[in-house]
């Protein structure tokens, strides 16, 4: 280690990482002696809630601890970010926190990035990562909470909660031929406000949000699917592939068949005629 910690208190993640479901599975029922913290991003699942399958979407949030009954049915193309973790520092956390095991909370792009972070350290395995994995399961906690206190009762017509809510709208229909009309409708306010209020909140167009969810997207499915380029951005929300062509190409400064050639090279598998 480093240096002695004066704390003795420790937040160890033991599994991290991103799960994409291609195929229905059933993960079978278990009492837990970890920590369980999962995040569904896309497609569905269903989670046993109080002794009932409850219907998991994107945006919702699953937190078990030691000793609660677990069991998931995973959909076809279902993806989830995970957290399986333990330690004193978790366990007084937990206990002040008393978060419910499903709830709904923003998609916040800083929150999967340190999901990310956390996976690449956990991997290094060394004693600098151990301490470096440590504080980031910290950080990763606390904005869980925040996130989860944004979306509370009692803070639904805070700007920011407002501006959560067309977030979470556009990820959930960007694919779609999704409107400002549409999406200021759904966050029960003017077109103007809902574009001030999601610049301010984050710093972009909801527009430009809207055509980065999309690309994401189209990633996805150039990466785990045999579609055309063509019917892939016309999936993913592109009425026109020239366009997509080109947003393509200046956000990841390369061609879609340049990115599906590179995918399929790490992957190795062969292109379809």
């Amino acid at each position: 280690m480093l240096h002695e910690r004066d704390d003795k208190l420790r937040a160890e993640p033991i599994y991290v990482g991103m799960a994409h479901h291609k195929r229905r599975f059933r993960n079978p029922r278990e009492f837990l002696n970890t920590y369980i913290i999962r995040l569904q991003t896309s497609g569905y699942c269903e989670a046993l809630i109080d002794n009932e399958f409850v219907v998991i979407e994107p945006g919702d949030l699953l937190m078990f601890r030691p000793g609660e009954k677990y069991e998931l049915i995973m959909k076809d193309n279902s993806i989830d970010y995970y957290v399986i973790c333990k330690g004193t520092w978790i366990d007084q956390w937990w206990a002040h926190f008393s978060p419910p095991q499903k709830t709904t909370i923003p998609l916040d792009d800083d929150l999967l990035k340190q999901w990310n972070q956390l996976a690449k350290e956990k991997l290094r395995m060394n004693d600098t990562s151990e301490e470096l994995t440590d504080y980031i399961l910290r950080v990763f906690c606390l904005t869980l909470q925040r996130l989860h206190e944004i979306a509370g009762m009692g803070q639904t017509s805070s700007p920011s909660y407002i501006a959560y809510r067309i977030k979470k709208f556009i990820d959930q229909h960007a694919t779609e031929d999704l409107k400002l009309e549409q999406i200021a409708k759904h966050a029960g306010i003017s077109i103007s406000r809902a574009v001030y209020l999601f610049k301010t909140n984050f710093g972009q167009s909801i527009m430009s949000y809207a055509i980065e969810v999309r690309l994401a997207a189209a990633c996805e499915r150039i990466r785990f699917s045999v579609m055309s380029l063509e019917y892939i951005a016309k999936s993913s929300g592109f009425n026109s592939y020239t366009y997509f062509y080109r947003q393509f190409r200046m956000h990841y400064g390369l061609s879609p068949r340049q990115y599906k050639e590179e995918q399929q090279k790490r992957l190795k598998l062969p292109m379809e005629h």
